[in-house]
């Protein structure tokens, strides 16, 4: 697949997305600040405009008399968190010493005499959100200025603005973080989601990319996924196509050695008709060779038709629909056990969803590999409804399988020495067949020990009443 030129990569995203969202908490810190200090001082100056309102007279009884002026002095910023002093209207103090900051500037006091003479207090910046209340003081009854109260409010903690920014920068690194992370992690999972897609089968599967050029590496992770699944699905579809027309072009020359043998057991019977002792005992070995060569040829014929099945049934795993008609499962399995001289334990149930041969031909490679481990035990069909649809489990009295080998005998040309040998007949491929028929029907196929305790295998059959669809 030709790749076109990418616009960005993966680490100028992360890069630019960190250093934008600093850029952008640092901003948005510094302004949450000042208007938290900006309201902070506004609520401040009214609220000391109608304390200083309400003291008015208060202070000025108590002007002459200092160690009352300080006793209302420490009330008023006890109560509004202030530095206040108390000045004549020149600027001189009248209580204590106080520190240069907490002075009036007296270009302050001359600029805005008149104002101050005409009782309007003044409200000055300092800078940085700090202010200074220049508030005259008059006489109830004259009604003239007789002192100014210089209030300014107590330093702000200077933690605040580190706090308030490093606050508002977490939270927006960890929304951009939150972002980022998601668009990042949903596209691997899409990744890993159609990553455990193929391995199950899915061969057609792609990774969904966006069009036009990748966009950073994940893209191109996506795509170099679908080239390789391109090509691998190339590779088994071909190998699959392979063994399908091979299997099926054995099968003719097959056909004619059957004709062949046929033809030659019936001249064999015409000549055995002589009475020369010799010649009948060498006619019997070429009968017993006939008849030999017979077994290995439908041995050759039936490993042919298993490879064809399954060569059916990978094709349609990527989407060929199977022969779907209603089926009863009792009356198949009532049908399949006079066959293996079985017995069948179920009770009548309503038709499933399936193909017909496929599930006939899996029943039967189950009994068929029951009957081979044990020629003489007996045999049980079980018939069980299940929420999703039916269970079909075969017992045998034979040798068992072992815990360690229940996975592996579903697997191709494997057979176990005790329960399958080569003399005792079978190839290898019954039980991967069957696995690969109950796949088929969106079902599965397991070993199990029997239920009782008792020597034997259990394999069991689990179907859903109606298979999925494909294509």
């Amino acid at each position: 697949m030709k790749r076109g030129p990418r616009r960005s990569s993966l680490f100028w995203r992360i890069y630019s997305t960190v250093v934008l969202t600093v850029l952008a908490g640092t901003a948005v810190g510094v302004a949450a600040t000042w208007f938290v200090l900006q309201q902070r001082s506004e609520h401040w100056v009214s609220a000391t405009l109608e304390t200083l309102e309400e003291r008015n007279d208060a202070l000025v009884d108590v002007l002459d008399d200092r160690a009352a002026l300080e006793d209302q002095l420490e009330t008023l910023r006890g109560q509004l968190n202030t530095r206040v002093l108390i000045t004549d209207p020149r600027g001189r103090p009248l209580v204590g010493r106080p520190e240069r900051e907490e002075m009036p500037p007296p270009r302050h006091l001359r600029r805005h005499a008149r104002a101050l003479k005409h009782g309007r207090p003044l409200v000055l910046d300092r800078g940085q959100n700090r202010r200074l209340i220049l508030y005259p003081l008059m006489h109830p009854d004259s009604g003239r200025v007789v002192a100014i109260a210089s209030v300014r409010p107590e330093d702000p903690p200077r933690g605040m603005a580190i706090a308030v920014s490093a606050l508002t920068m977490l939270l927006l690194l960890g929304l951009g973080a939150r972002s980022l992370s998601r668009s990042l992690t949903s596209r691997l999972r899409r990744v890993e989601s159609s990553a455990e897609r193929i391995a199950n089968g899915e061969l057609s599967h792609r990774v969904v990319t966006p069009d036009g050029p990748p966009a950073d590496e994940l893209d191109d992770l996506a795509l170099s996924f679908n080239d390789m699944t391109d090509k691998l699905e190339a590779l088994i579809q071909g190998q699959r196509v392979l063994l399908a027309n091979v299997s099926h072009e054995l099968r003719t020359p097959i056909a004619r050695v059957r004709v062949v043998l046929e033809i030659l057991e019936g001249r064999l019977e015409r000549l055995g008709e002589g009475d020369d002792p010799r010649s009948r005992e060498h006619l019997e070995r070429l009968r017993k060779g006939l008849t030999d060569i017979g077994r290995d040829t439908h041995e050759l014929e039936t490993l042919i038709t298993d490879l064809l099945t399954s060569g059916r049934l990978e094709l349609s795993a990527a989407g060929g629909p199977l022969d779907v008609s209603p089926v009863r499962l009792d009356e198949l399995a009532e049908t399949m056990a006079e066959r293996f001289d079985a017995c069948v334990e179920a009770v009548p149930s309503p038709a499933i969803q399936g193909d017909r041969l496929l599930l006939e031909r899996l029943l039967s490679n189950l009994l068929s590999n029951a009957r081979r481990a044990c020629p003489d035990g007996a045999l049980t069909i079980d018939i069980a409804q299940t929420p999703e649809g039916y269970r079909i489990a075969v017992e045998d009295e034979g040798h068992g399988i072992a815990p360690e080998d229940r996975d592996a005998v579903f697997e191709p040309f494997r057979r176990l020495d005790e329960a399958r040998s080569r003399d005792a007949g079978g190839v290898g491929l019954g039980l991967y067949l069957c696995r690969q028929i109950a796949r088929a029907h969106g079902g599965d196929v397991y070993a199990q020990g029997r239920q009782d305790g008792a020597r034997g295998a259990r394999m069991v059959v689990e179907l859903p009443k109606t298979p999925p669809r494909r294509g």
